[in-house]
């Protein structure tokens, strides 16, 4: 089951990346991430940087007004929002006007929403990551003129310097691609020198700093950038990689929330497939890339004695990231017994790595026709016309007997009997 959502969430995933407009992608792909955050159940879910006791998130409800501004839960307009660093952004936002908003941190202080360096939450509930130490301004995207505030990153206490990742999640993909993060690091309360940066990672992963010293002052902070690799025989799951950062008189240690995936593929079709006996049927079986896979697949069926014929209009297909293939599957049903048969369709791509779909095949027959039974039993209709001829008959001699005066019965108490002979 895991599995089955790993690659719907992936695939989802990779159609974000590749079919939503630039102005939309940003605020779809958090969503994603954040699901697939949730599918693993050990660790907390709001892991990224860590300054030592830090590490919990801060969430904050607006609700958006065109004509005054975003208003908080206690009725506050535009109010300012204060989160330590090291705490994950979370924010709830919705319409009070029936408006369109969309909110965004001016990161690059330029006030203008710049995709993808200033992050952007659309209605709902939305991740914006970490910020390094400072002050922000938030808008709505649409009416900046009234709906803005301030974002302040409180620096971590006793420190000289802040570590924060550009996002709070890596993904690695075998073989298609390694994970890596932008690491920035800033001065806090007027410290100028150097920083020296160690990764740390459980086995499997691989780490690689572009630079390990890095060089900050006040006003210019420094960056680099941390390259993820997973080995061939990694386990899909998530792994936490360590980043610590110390100036020789303290340290900061950052922690990245880092995903494995395997590039894969996945088949799909209509598991059902009723077929009338003495007859065939079509249906078409889909090969789909995940996470980046690409390469070739061979198909095998394996039908049960004495059941169906199944067969393929092609044993081999080539599918990529890009490019998913169809299969037509053909039932034949003549001659075959009724009843369900189970069919298994296996898709191999190594020796390591294949997918079976199993069809519930059903031969079934159409009910014989049969005449409708009559509401009345043919052998009553000669007692039933009899009876409509008595009453009819009756009722015939009560109207004559009328219309000539006489009484259609005897009147007991004026009648008198005739009178005996003797």
């Amino acid at each position: 089951m895991k599995q089955a959502q790993f690659l719907f969430i992936g695939s989802a995933l990779e159609q974000a990346k590749s079919y939503f407009p630039d102005n939309l992608r940003f605020a779809s792909i958090p969503i994603i991430m954040l699901l697939l955050v949730m599918l693993f159940p050990s660790g907390p879910l709001k892991i990224a940087t860590i300054q030592k006791a830090h590490g919990t998130s801060q969430s904050v409800s607006l609700t958006g007004y065109a004509g005054s501004g975003w208003k908080a839960p206690d009725g506050t307009v535009n109010p300012t929002i204060t989160i330590p660093h090291g705490e994950l952004f979370n924010l709830t936002s919705s319409s009070g006007d029936g408006v369109n908003h969309e909110f965004y941190v001016d990161v690059d202080g330029n006030g203008q929403r710049d995709y993808p360096i200033d992050p952007v939450a659309d209605t709902g509930s939305t991740t914006l990551g970490y910020f390094a130490p400072g002050t922000y301004a938030y808008y709505c995207a649409i009416h900046p003129q009234t709906m803005h505030g301030a974002l302040t990153v409180l620096p971590p206490p006793g420190s000289n310097f802040a570590i924060t990742p550009n996002w709070w999640l890596s993904i690695i993909v075998h073989g298609t691609q390694s994970g890596s993060t932008t690491i920035t690091v800033s001065s806090v309360n007027g410290f100028s020198g150097t920083v020296n940066l160690s990764p740390s990672a459980p086995a499997g992963i691989t780490t690689a700093l572009s630079k390990s010293i890095v060089s900050i002052t006040p006003s210019v902070p420094a960056t680099t950038i941390l390259n993820l690799t997973a080995g061939a025989s990694t386990p899909e799951g998530k792994y936490a990689v360590t980043l610590t950062g110390s100036d020789g008189t303290g340290s900061q240690t950052a922690r990245i929330t880092t995903l494995v995936y395997v590039a894969d593929f996945q088949l799909s079709g209509t598991q059902n497939l009723p077929v009338l006996a003495g007859s065939s049927r079509t249906d078409t079986l889909g090969v789909i890339s995940t996470w980046g896979f690409r390469g070739n697949i061979t198909l095998a069926v394996a039908v049960p004695l004495m059941g169906p014929r199944v067969s393929l209009n092609t044993t081999r297909v080539a599918i990529t990231p890009f490019r998913f293939a169809q299969v037509l599957i053909k039932v034949d049903a003549v001659g075959i017994g009724l009843g369900d048969y189970n069919v298994t369709i296996t898709g191999t791509a190594s020796p390591s790595m294949s997918h079976e779909l199993a069809y519930d095949v059903s031969v079934w027959s159409e009910p014989s026709s049969s005449s409708p039974r009559p509401v009345i039993d043919p052998s009553q209709l000669t007692i039933v016309g009899l009876l409509i001829f008595v009453i009819a008959v009756v009722m015939l001699d009560a109207l004559r007997d009328r219309r000539r005066g006489k009484p259609s019965q005897p009147d007991l108490e004026t009648w008198n009997p005739p009178p005996s002979q003797v």
